[in-house]
């Protein structure tokens, strides 16, 4: 999220209002958002894939995005590697991209189950002591497991 600061003021009706900032994601975190979803939303559709269609009312439904602006998207991506169409016209995730939504997924996962303690830390006044312990948070996240099954 990008802060942007607006100064604004608007007289009417014998009221003043003044918006001092707003948050609004750029160009570039919306883009993030939307690839990671359309990717995600293929990933649910393994092993059987899904259809441009499909791909398109979906991202129409979450981000009201035209049905052309998905049809790019999915162009870019195949073209990157990262999709691939089938004989019968339904994409999938490339072998690539699904280990690395795999990795993304247990990564989510571990961030996730040690929230709480990132949550008591940031509790923390002393910034010595919060700087210690958010060191010792982050080596915790490096001896933890990938997943539950002890996969490092």
């Amino acid at each position: 999220m990008q802060k942007v600061k607006v100064n604004a003021s608007v007289e009417g009706y014998g009221k003043r209002v003044v918006a001092l900032s707003a948050d609004v994601p750029d160009g570039a975190t919306q883009r993030h958002s939307r690839i990671m979803e359309l990717l995600t939303f293929i990933n649910l559709h393994e092993p059987h894939g899904v259809s441009i269609t499909q791909i398109q009312a979906h991202m129409l439904t979450v981000f009201g995005l035209k049905f052309k602006t998905t049809s790019e998207m999915v162009k870019e991506l195949t073209l990157a590697g990262i999709i691939k169409a089938d004989a019968h016209a339904l994409y999938h995730l490339t072998e690539k991209q699904r280990a690395a939504m795999k990795r993304l997924i247990a990564q989510e996962e571990k961030e996730t189950s040690t929230l709480p303690l990132l949550k008591r830390i940031d509790n923390i006044r002393d910034p010595e002591v919060r700087a210690k312990a958010l060191k010792l948070y982050e080596e915790l996240l490096e001896t933890l497991p990938d997943s539950e099954d002890g996969e490092h």
